[in-house]
């Protein structure tokens, strides 16, 4: 309470102060216009400082906009180029399963050439198309070694 008495003491002092008679100004016309010319400068310092700052403030926003941009551009190419190679590795696995199907019927036709070619009644070393038969040396002294086992082609002999 004794704060807001001594502010309002104040506030009624300066009042009068500015009622009381003041005296006459006694200038020259030169320190006027220096005042003028100085207050005139200062003004527009404090303009162009603020501009400047203002100005400084509104290419950091335009910066950070445009970093941010930016960002969202590199994601949507980085998310456009991903979907492309996950589409051409679909592609890829697409034809791959084709050609292993292809590969498998290939097979699958094969074995039916195999299976009607062999005799009705083969089975285990009988059904297998190469005749094997054992090479034979003779030896220094008279007799005759095995030497391989090598095949001769189509058939039974």
């Amino acid at each position: 309470m004794k704060f807001s008495r001594v502010i309002g003491a104040t506030l009624i002092a300066a009042l009068l102060a500015t009622l009381a008679p003041q005296a006459p100004v006694s200038a020259d016309g030169a320190a006027s216009t220096r005042n003028i010319i100085l207050g005139g400068a200062a003004a527009a310092l404090i303009i162009i400082n603020h501009n400047k700052k203002v100005h400084e403030r509104y290419a950091e926003d335009a910066a950070a906009e445009a970093s941010l941009a930016a960002q969202r551009d590199n994601a949507q190419a980085a998310y456009t180029s991903e979907k492309k190679a996950y589409e051409n590795e679909a592609a890829l696995v697409s034809d791959l399963k084709r050609e292993v199907a292809y590969q498998h019927d290939q097979v699958d036709q094969l074995r039916r050439q195999v299976a009607a070619l062999q005799p009705s009644g083969a089975s285990g070393r009988e059904s297998n198309f190469v005749a094997q038969t054992t090479l034979v040396k003779p030896t220094p002294v008279g007799g005759e070694s095995q030497v391989a086992v090598t095949s001769y082609g189509w058939g039974s002999i």
